[in-house]
């Protein structure tokens, strides 16, 4: 499950706060023990100098209590020492001192730090050579002076302590700051995702209130599919209000043929009633199919595949074969010698094509004549014009010969209104259109569907 958006910019935002303030604090101990480290080894330097001037003055001495306590008091950690004359004899101090004995090249009049172990402990030791003239300490004097690391490491931590309730008080208030934010940033979404929730389902208007840049671009989507939605319920709405309005009277008639044909008493009467009957079933289940064709072919293409046009258009040619000849009507199909292949659905363009032939020999063709297909490429189109010799389509009805249910004054053949209509439908459905030409005698129809482009190279060199 995908976490919320808060949650996720909360995350995004604070995680790299949390992951600067623990560098920070690791910086800050360093930081804190060099310093500690500092303060302690200026400390021990000066304890250094102020034990070598107490052996010196009680002339080797040991240090009394009262001042050893006095500068553990000051330090914090115990103190241990050691005084050695010129010539590398004890003086005071401790004998058991941790690195004995000195190197022989230890500068004069430096101090010099290291760390060390002493009966089990770290220890910070710091050694220094001074010059004094006395008739006990004659010459280079070498003080050495170590004390545990106990309290530096306490100072150190004390620091780091400090440094971390600073920081995760910082982080506190700055999450607290975030996740404000963030909701008030986000407030033009919930203001958006009530407005959504509170329209009805008949209430497709675009949405128009004002929404940051970034959300911009989800909203004009957003009434994109709201325009989309309408348009297709509006075309749902008027097909059922035409399809409802068309089968209502087959239906009707149906009925008064069936009773008519139950209260015949007469054979012969009763045989023509159920004659009308079987007639007005068979408009009424041509009707009922070319309104699903109709509804098919205007909603989008189903799964598309490659066709051989010339093939399809001969394949249709040939099933209205029987019912020229027995018309009187002559066929003729013309088509190129190499193939024009289109993208498609073939039960689709089958229908588009069987309605252009059934057009041709319903209206163009009433009493014999000649019905006349032809095939050809133009451009990056197939073209299929299908001419008849009938009295044709005056220019002013072209258009309306192609709305739904509309049947032109005069055709004489009986019909719905809905061949012409479902081959525009087809046709617009795969990127083509349907249009009617304007010729001299009966009618010629043009199917324009757009040639599959990956074929192009082949039929070139056809």
């Amino acid at each position: 499950m995908a976490t919320s958006l808060r949650t996720r910019l909360f995350v995004m935002i604070v995680l790299p706060l949390v992951v600067v303030a623990v560098l920070a604090s690791v910086v800050r101990f360093v930081q804190a023990r060099e310093i500690s480290t500092a303060l302690y080894d200026e400390t021990l330097k000066v304890v250094a100098h102020a034990i070598a001037r107490e052996v010196v003055l009680t002339q080797g001495d040991v240090l009394a209590d009262a001042l050893l306590d006095s500068l553990v008091g000051a330090t914090g950690d115990p103190i241990f020492y050691r005084v050695a004359a010129a010539d590398g004899r004890f003086v005071a101090g401790y004998s058991d001192a941790p690195v004995d004995p000195l190197p022989a090249d230890l500068p004069g009049g430096q101090a010099v730090f290291f760390d060390a172990s002493y009966l089990g402990d770290p220890v910070r030791v710091v050694v220094q050579r001074e010059f004094i003239a006395d008739p006990v300490f004659d010459g280079w004097t070498t003080v050495q002076v170590w004390q545990t690391v106990r309290q530096r490491e306490r100072l150190s931590l004390l620091m780091l302590t400090q440094a971390g309730q600073m920081l995760a008080l910082m982080l506190l208030a700055a999450g607290l700051l975030v996740w404000f934010g963030i909701n008030r940033g986000l407030a033009p979404l919930d203001g958006l995702r009530g407005a959504v929730a509170l329209r009805s389902p008949d209430e497709l208007h675009p949405i128009r209130r004002p929404v940051p840049p970034e959300v911009a671009p989800l909203v004009r989507t957003i009434n994109s599919l709201f325009a989309r939605l309408r348009g297709e319920l509006e075309r749902r709405d008027a097909f059922i209000g035409n399809a409802a309005h068309q089968l209502r009277n087959p239906v009707a008639a149906i009925q008064a043929q069936a009773e008519a044909a139950l209260e015949a008493r007469d054979p012969a009467d009763r045989a023509a009633r159920l004659t009308d009957l079987t007639a007005a079933a068979r408009r009424l289940s041509r009707m009922s199919r070319q309104l699903l064709n109709f509804d098919i072919a205007s909603a989008a293409p189903l799964r598309a595949q490659r066709i051989d046009l010339g093939d399809l258009v001969a394949d249709v040619a040939r099933r209205h074969v029987p019912r020229a000849l027995a018309a009187g009507v002559e066929v003729g199909f013309d088509a190129p010698d190499h193939a024009l292949e289109v993208q498609g659905n073939r039960v689709l363009l089958e229908e588009a094509v069987d309605n252009l032939i059934d057009n041709a020999l319903k209206y163009g063709s009433p009493g014999g004549g000649a019905v006349h297909l032809r095939l050809t490429r133009a451009g990056d189109e197939a073209w299929l014009e299908v001419s008849d010799s009938g009295p044709g389509i005056a220019p002013v009805d072209a258009e309306s010969a192609f709305e739904r249910f509309v049947r032109l004054d005069g055709d004489g053949a009986e019909g719905c209104g809905l061949g012409l209509p479902i081959v525009r439908a087809i046709a617009q459905g795969h990127g083509g259109q349907a249009e009617l030409l304007e010729v001299e005698k009966g009618c010629t129809l043009r199917l324009r569907l757009p040639l599959d482009l990956q074929a192009l190279p082949a039929l070139a060199a056809q």
